[in-house]
């Protein structure tokens, strides 16, 4: 049966861990690519960055499986009138589009001062008021990674629709799975094709699928918990073998992604055929949204305390990690090497910290100013607790 509006679900701040390694592998992928594309290849440390990078490959799917997640979550069975949807808008796509259109201005310019560089002011301001720029924004392609916030935000448009339907037939939340592939590989493997759609990446329904597992699970989760969490004393054979299973599918899957890159990388030719391979890759996609709930949870409950406050903390801070890390990547490419293989692992590591923390430490300490929201949408002020006494968290605009 639905959730009623009176029914207190429990707050999931392990959710916050799952946003921290979403990014951390978001981070990793931008600061190995450099190595993938341009290091030597025939170098003993290549299959390493090789695999750092695409076995990380399922950072964006998971944000997106966690977004339905929350947001089936926090909403399915309760009442959708035109007033909620009206206050569900305001709340999330404000705080979110906000910060991608400001966000969308401020590479725009970056691009261009680090490309043709300033050449009069005419000339810049120019630059914003042509019709190359604004066809980009709708996309999320004034810089690399601002197609994510694109997809959100479509999925954020579709949510109140597919509550309501939901609504209407409940019986629909048990085949939202299936139905949200199947939409998936249409709009993939007809619609794109039909329509020649160039940039296929910056449209939610290539990604229906995971948002749809992770609605599924949001819906079912104070029923599914059990199972997902990793408890000794309630370990019967059938949740061992399930979790076996699960960890079988991620690994597996995801290596054979990672082989069937370098063999691409090398040779230039795939594996497998490209909808074979779009199925592994699916299937690493939603088995990491589980794995990395049920590693959360183990995490939340088992490791320091200081250390999970910290990934804490960094989830709740993802959103505007997201948002400034390509920056400090970019600069951090500008440094020289030398030419050493040593003083080249080192630049690449050091870089992947710095891009990580230097942002998280920027969004961290603009929370204090009131109107934070603008760039990096909501914050929490203080360092998360992870004690048994959890205070609710301020909304993420990442899921």
């Amino acid at each position: 049966m639905p959730v009623t509006q009176t029914s207190k679900k429990p707050h999931l701040p392990e959710l916050d861990i799952v946003r921290a390694i979403g990014i951390m592998a978001v981070v990793m992928i931008h600061s190995t690519s450099s190595a993938v594309s341009s290091y030597d290849h025939s170098s003993s440390f290549y299959p390493i960055y090789v695999f750092l990078n695409l076995f990380s490959k399922f950072a964006v799917p998971v944000f997106i499986f966690l977004s339905g997640f929350v947001l089936f979550y926090n909403y399915y069975g309760k009442p959708w009138t035109l007033r909620s949807t009206g206050q569900f808008y305001k709340k999330r796509i404000t705080k979110l589009a906000i910060p991608f259109i400001l966000f969308s201005f401020i590479y725009w310019a970056f691009v261009k001062l680090v490309g043709p560089g300033f050449v009069d002011l005419k000339t810049f301001i120019g630059y914003f008021t042509d019709p190359i720029f604004w066809d980009k924004l709708l996309i999320g392609k004034t810089y690399t990674h601002l197609y994510f916030i694109v997809i959100i935000i479509q999925f954020y448009l579709l949510a109140p629709l597919m509550l309501s339907v939901l609504k209407r037939f409940p019986w629909l939340g048990n085949h939202i799975v299936w139905i949200g592939l199947l939409v998936q590989w249409a709009f993939i493997y007809k619609i794109v094709p039909m329509y020649h759609l160039k940039y296929a990446a910056s449209y939610s329904l290539t990604y229906m699928f995971y948002f749809a597992a992770g609605a599924f699970i949001g819906i079912h989760y104070l029923k599914l918990a059990s199972w997902i969490k990793i408890q000794k004393q309630h370990a019967s054979a059938g949740k061992i073998t399930a979790w076996i299973a699960l960890w079988t599918l991620f690994l597996g899957s995801g290596v054979y992604m990672v082989m069937n890159g370098y063999h691409l990388n090398l040779y230039g030719r795939f594996l497998i055929t490209s909808k074979q391979l779009e199925i592994v890759n699916e299937v690493q996609c939603v088995t990491a949204g589980l794995v990395l709930i049920q590693l959360s949870h183990w995490i939340y409950d088992r490791w320091n305390k200081v250390f999970v406050r910290a990934l804490l903390h960094i989830g709740a801070t993802s959103f505007g990690i997201y948002l400034l890390h390509p920056i400090v990547t970019y600069l951090g490419r500008l440094v020289p090497t030398g030419g050493s293989s040593f003083y080249y692992h080192l630049w690449t590591s050091i870089g992947f910290l710095i891009a990580l923390i230097l942002p998280w430490l920027i969004v961290s300490l603009s929370a204090k100013w009131k109107w934070h929201w603008l760039l990096f949408g909501p914050l929490p002020t203080k360092m998360k607790t992870a004690s048994g006494n959890h205070a609710p968290p301020a909304a993420s605009t990442t899921a």
